[in-house]
């Protein structure tokens, strides 16, 4: 534009001035565009700073997660303290008064009771809500992402339904549980009437823009208005020792899953979990759990190991072998073969395993493994350096289970494949991972209903006008029933004791009043799923039927196995030391805050202190949501064994009588 001012300016004799113009005008364009330049540069080189520094982050994230990973293997780490004694060992492990914090909400039709629990997976460190799950599994055809559908109780047996009365159809209900206990099924084939659900918890990298609750639950949900806000109220908690009272937040971590290769930016994953059940289409034989021998409880509660299998603190280990031995395809694997990853009904997927095609391990040919479902190992077309061909899907995990997934809101990861010199190809792979966490056996009582009493949707109906479940008084009787915390269908008579361990977690309560639908009181007990038959069936006692079979970090860390080591060769020593001998005992029963009593273990040098004239100390186990410590002593007047001070009072304060039982010893 300024030449055609040159031209202008000639023509009017003004040539010079416009051409010192000009000069000037020119100078300060090349100026600017040398401006424009640099600061094109200076852009460019910030965005390619925040790559790198984007791509270091995904580095020190892969770090902290390689170096989880080789520390332990995939199971629950931690539960929240409730308790501190004069040794460590006092505090919760993995364990507190129950394994991974498990109680009982069976006075709901499907939910089962589970708190706060650090969990490890696959290297990610996590803290769930209290988790409270219902009993849903995967949906058997739709495979929309986080579809799901409710169990379905299994039959109730014919031979019960057929018995004209009440009386009579509880009297042959026993019989089925006698039979489901003593794995009997040559009397009365119980195995479809007793059906097992593997449990699980299953944990993705996620690309969810907003919050998204994680599974269902009739009693907690996270409550956060974005991913942001939830971490922020964790740093909160853990920055002042505060905690939510309905346990309502989890902590769950955010990390940059991959760059954008077009713009550089980084892309965001948002780790998430849920708990799901799964029937298991054969029959699991309660003989294959095996205790574990987690020590801090025991020596906390002073209580054998055969004791804990009667509480809520007994752990197992599920397997068909009951010698030790090294195994391969097992039970746990065929279980989780038929347990979908988050494609529901997942299409035959076959993630190739660098060039090579991925078979079933469970086939003494080769047949490729539908990797959409969860399993922890599989068989390559060729072997590897070390010269095999079958492999662990974790470097050193032995309990997690991958399932590939074509679910567009998990996050994938990429990888750079090159055949040849000349043809490369970036693969895109997404998978979920899951850990077991209980063996759920769901057995007639979830839908028998020999009162025929009326079960509402809403348990607002049940309550009104101030009911709560009198078993004398009409007006105070629960008007019916609902699956929403007031499912109460199985007869009173059917149990021989309303006694047992409980925990303040706990919702349903003993039996209670409910009105059929002739307006007469029917004396009932919560039908959902409790950890052990809370109240004592006659002739049998306690049944239990949630097996819970978590892993633990831990376990995975060399400290373990040789602990573990040690264990073994302990327990194979066969010795006959009196230090190793001990005494059962218990407080006899009181009929304050509800009718039950407490036992506990006394080893015998601890008994021999106590008959020479000292005073020894023992806890006691759990009963109606309660423990006692007591001072135990032999009383030089009467000669008999005595507490001396019961929770450092001289009587406990739901007067238990001072004389203590012994029921078996040395």
């Amino acid at each position: 534009m300024y030449y055609m001012a040159v031209v202008f300016a000639i023509a009017v004799g003004w040539v010079f001035p416009i051409l010192n113009e000009a000069a000037t005008i020119d100078t300060a364009i090349n100026a600017t565009t040398t401006g424009v330049e640099e600061l094109k540069q200076r852009v460019t080189d910030l965005e390619t700073m925040m790559t790198n520094l984007a791509r270091q982050t995904m580095s020190q994230q892969l770090f902290v997660e390689e170096r989880i990973r080789s520390d332990g293997h995939s199971g629950v780490k931690q539960l929240r303290d409730y308790t501190h004694g004069t040794s460590s060992y006092f505090d919760a492990t993995h364990i507190g008064k129950a394994v991974s914090a498990m109680h009982d909400h069976s006075n709901y039709n499907d939910t089962l009771g589970m708190g706060e629990t650090i969990v490890v997976m696959n290297g990610v460190e996590f803290r769930t809500r209290h988790n409270d799950y219902r009993m849903v599994q995967p949906h058997p055809t739709s495979k929309v992402f986080r579809a799901v559908v409710n169990l379905s109780p299994p039959p109730i047996p014919p031979a019960v339904l057929s018995k004209p009365t009440v009386d009579l159809q509880i009297t042959e209900m026993v019989e089925w549980f006698r039979a489901f206990y003593q794995q009997n099924y040559t009397v009365r084939d119980y195995r479809p009437y007793f059906r097992p659900a593997m449990c699980y918890m299953e944990g993705a990298w996620t690309l969810d823009a907003k919050i998204q609750e994680p599974f269902a639950s009739d009693r907690h949900n996270l409550v956060a208005d974005s991913w942001l806000d939830l971490q922020q109220q964790i740093r909160y908690t853990s920055y002042t020792g505060n905690k939510d009272l309905k346990e309502n937040f989890s902590y769950l971590p955010t990390a940059i899953i991959s760059i954008n290769e077009t713009t550089g930016k980084p892309v965001y994953a948002q780790w998430n979990y849920r708990i799901l059940c799964k029937p298991y289409s054969g029959d699991i034989p309660t003989s294959y759990f095996r205790q574990q021998d987690d020590g801090p409880y025991q020596e906390s509660y002073r209580q054998p190991l055969s004791r804990v299998l009667a509480t809520r603190a007994a752990r197992f280990r599920l397997s068909e072998y009951s010698d030790e031995r090294f195994t391969w395809f097992t039970l746990l694997d065929k279980i989780f073969s038929e347990i979908p990853g988050a494609d529901n009904n997942p299409d035959l997927l076959n993630e190739a395993a660098f060039g090579q095609d991925i078979y079933s391990q469970d086939s003494s040919n080769f047949t490729k493994l539908n990797t959409g479902y969860y399993h922890r190992m599989l068989k390559t077309g060729a072997a590897g350096a070390m010269g095999t061909s079958s492999v662990f899907r974790g470097f050193s995990d032995e309990m997690l289970f991958f399932a590939e997934t074509t679910q567009p809101l998990i996050a994938p990861v990429a990888f750079k494949s090159c055949p040849n010199t000349t043809y490369c190809i970036t693969r895109y792979s997404r998978f979920t991972y899951a850990i077991p966490l209980e063996v759920v056996y769901l057995s007639p009582l979830l839908s028998w209903n020999p009162y025929n009493l009326s079960i509402y949707a809403s348990n607002k109906i049940v309550y009104a006008n101030g009911r709560s479940g009198s078993t004398t008084n009409a007006t105070r009787a629960y008007n019916g029933t609902s699956p929403n915390s007031f499912y109460y269908l199985t007869p009173q008579a059917f149990y021989s004791s309303a006694t047992g361990e409980s925990d303040p977690a706990d919702t349903a309560g003993g039996g209670v009043g409910v009105l059929d639908k002739q307006g007469n009181i029917r004396n009932v007990s919560a039908s959902g799923i409790p950890i052990l038959s809370l109240p004592n069936l006659p002739g049998i006692g306690s049944i239990r039927f949630r097996y819970p079979i978590p892993p633990v970090h831990a376990e995975g860390s060399v400290a373990w196995k040789e602990i573990e080591v040690i264990k073994n060769r302990m327990a194979q020593m066969k010795t006959t030391t009196g230090g190793s001998a001990a005494y059962q005992m218990e407080l006899y029963p009181t009929l304050v805050s509800g009718n039950h009593y407490h036992e506990f273990t006394l080893l015998k040098s601890d008994y021999d202190a106590m008959i020479s004239g000292n005073v020894v100390s023992a806890t006691t186990s759990q009963a109606n949501g309660h423990v006692h410590n007591l001072e135990l002593w032999l009383n030089p007047a009467t000669k008999v064994v005595e507490y001396k001070a019961c929770d450092y009072q001289d009587v406990c304060w739901d007067q238990h009588p001072k004389n203590i039982k012994i029921v078996s010893g040395p």
